[in-house]
C-alpha cells in the first residue's frame, strides 16, 4: 500500500471521529450548562468580635459540600470567593458592586447591612420565605431580627455570639468582695469597681482597675432601649435615663484618674471585670488555650449590671448572609441561604467548626442535652444563663446612617464624661447632635 493511500485511509477514519468527538463535547458542555447552576459566595476571614479562629473557611467548605450533596440531582454548585480579611472586606466588596460583579451570595459586615438594604443591592427575602416551609420559630428571634430592614427580611443568620462580663473571682475573694447576684445593679458594680481600683506601687496613679472594655453602649442599653425614635429621624432617648447614664459613666471614669485601662490587664490579674463574648469563652475557656491567658485565676461569666430604670442586656453579634438583587439564580441562592441557616445537620457543624452558637434552636437544645459543652475540658456555660443573655440582647439600629452617627455619639459622650461639663447641658447637647446628624441633607463624614 502506498504512503498516499495510507494517509487517505487515516483521514477517512480520523476526521469523522474528531468531528463526532467535538460534537459530543459541545453537546456535553451545553447539557452541563443547562443542568448545572453555579453560584458564587463571598466570604471574609475574621469577625466583628475580634477573636482569632483557625481554618476560617472550614465551616463554609462544609456547607458547600453538604449543600451540593443534598441537591446533586439538580446540579447546584457553589464556588467560594475567599482571601479577604474582615477589615478589608467592605472596600473589596464595594469595588465588586461598582463593577456589577458582586457574587450571588455574600456574608454581610454589620455596618454595611443597612446601606446595602437601603440601596436595593440586597434581595428582599419576604416572598421566598412566604413560599417556603421555613418557620421563624426555628431561629432565635433576635438573630432573625438582625437581618431585617424597615420590616422586611433581607438576610438570614448563620450563627450568633452573645456577649457578657467575666469576673476574676480570685481577685474579688482576695479583697473579701462578694457579688449580690439578686441585686446586680450599676450601684453595686460601681461600688465593687471602686474597692478593686488601687495604686499598688504608690506612684499616685491606679494600676489595678475595676473593669476592662466597658463603654457607653453597655451602660445605655441596660437603662434605656430607645436611642432614636421609631422612624430614626430624631433622638428618642429619655432625658432622665440619659442623665443617669452620663452620671454613672463619669463616676466610673473618675475611678481611674485618667489612666487608660489597656487591653490585656485582666489576664494579668489586674482587673476585676472584663467585657467578653461566647466566642472568647469557647476559645479561652477550654484546654489548652485556657492556659495561655486565663489559667492563673478562677473566672466565670456574669450578666451586665442593670441601670436604675432598666434591665440587664447586652449586644448580640450575628453572622448574616444575603443574596444580591442582581443574581441570575435567586431561587437557588435562597435554597442555599435556607440550608445554611436552618438545616439541623449543618447547624451542628456551626458548633464543630466555628466559635459561634447555632441559630437553629433545636440544634442549640441538642448541644446542651448531649453534654458537648464539657468536651475537651471546656468550662460548662450554664444554659439558663446563656438563654437569658440571648433573650435579653439587643441589635444595633438598622438605618443607613447609624454606623457613622454612632462614632459621633461615642466621641461626644467621651468628651462629656471626661470633662467637668454640666450633665443637663450634656444631655441637651447629645440630643441636638443626634437630631442634626439625622436631618435630611446633613453631610456625614467619618469623624
Amino acid at each position: 500500500m502506498s504512503s498516499g493511500d495510507s494517509h487517505r485511509r487515516w483521514r477517512v477514519f480520523f476526521i469523522p471521529s474528531l468531528v463526532i468527538l467535538v460534537i459530543l463535547s459541545v453537546l456535553g458542555i451545553a447539557n452541563y450548562r443547562k443542568n448545572t447552576v453555579v453560584l458564587e459566595l463571598a466570604l471574609y476571614s475574621g469577625n466583628s468580635w475580634g477573636v482569632p479562629q483557625n481554618f476560617a473557611y472550614a465551616i463554609y467548605d462544609r456547607a458547600v459540600e453538604m449543600f451540593e450533596e443534598r441537591f446533586a440531582d439538580k446540579g447546584y454548585r457553589v464556588v467560594l470567593r475567599t482571601g479577604t480579611m474582615y477589615k478589608d472586606y467592605s472596600e473589596w466588596f464595594a469595588q465588586l458592586v461598582l463593577k456589577g460583579k458582586e457574587p450571588d451570595m455574600f456574608l454581610l459586615i454589620e455596618e454595611d447591612f443597612t446601606t446595602y438594604a437601603a440601596i436595593g443591592l440586597l434581595e428582599r427575602l419576604d416572598r421566598y420565605l412566604d413560599k417556603s416551609d421555613l418557620s421563624p420559630d426555628v431561629f432565635f428571634s433576635n438573630a432573625l431580627e438582625a437581618g431585617q430592614y424597615q420590616g422586611s427580611q433581607y438576610s438570614l443568620p448563620i450563627g450568633i455570639v452573645p456577649s457578657f462580663l467575666i469576673v476574676n473571682n480570685d481577685l474579688l475573694d482576695s479583697l473579701e468582695l462578694v457579688i449580690d447576684r439578686d441585686n446586680w445593679t450599676w450601684e453595686q458594680f460601681y461600688r465593687l469597681c471602686e474597692q478593686i481600683t488601687g495604686d499598688l506601687d504608690g506612684d499616685g496613679a491606679p494600676d489595678r482597675f475595676g473593669v476592662e472594655g466597658y463603654d457607653w453602649h453597655h451602660a445605655f442599653y441596660t437603662n434605656d432601649d430607645t436611642l432614636f425614635n421609631q422612624t430614626s429621624t430624631s433622638a428618642g432617648f429619655n432625658d432622665k435615663r440619659m442623665a443617669e447614664m452620663l452620671t454613672f459613666l463619669k463616676q466610673m471614669h473618675g475611678l481611674n484618674k485618667g489612666v487608660l485601662v489597656k487591653e490585656g490587664l485582666f489576664e494579668k490579674g489586674k482587673v476585676g471585670f472584663k467585657t467578653f463574648n461566647l466566642s472568647e469563652f469557647r476559645v479561652y475557656g477550654s484546654y489548652p488555650y485556657r492556659i495561655l491567658r486565663y489559667d492563673d485565676f478562677d473566672w466565670e461569666p456574669l450578666p451586665f449590671p442593670s441601670g436604675p430604670q432598666g434591665t440587664s442586656t447586652s449586644k448580640l453579634f450575628t453572622v448574616q448572609i444575603g443574596m444580591s438583587s442582581r443574581s441570575r439564580y435567586k431561587d437557588v441562592a435562597f435554597e442555599f441561604l435556607k440550608f445554611i441557616s436552618s438545616d439541623e445537620k449543618f447547624q451542628h457543624q456551626i458548633w464543630e467548626f466555628s466559635n459561634m452558637l447555632p441559630v437553629n434552636r433545636n440544634v442549640f437544645d441538642s448541644i446542651y442535652r448531649s453534654g458537648v459543652m464539657q468536651r475537651d475540658g471546656m468550662r460548662p456555660l450554664d444554659r439558663q444563663f446563656i438563654e437569658t443573655v440571648i433573650a435579653n440582647s439587643y441589635i444595633d439600629p438598622d438605618f443607613k446612617k447609624y454606623p457613622v452617627i454612632d462614632k459621633y455619639i461615642t466621641q461626644r459622650i467621651f468628651t462629656i464624661i471626661a470633662q467637668d461639663d454640666d450633665l443637663s447641658h450634656g444631655v441637651g447637647d447629645l440630643r441636638q447632635l443626634i437630631n442634626e446628624l439625622l436631618a435630611d441633607g446633613y453631610s456625614l463624614k467619618t469623624p
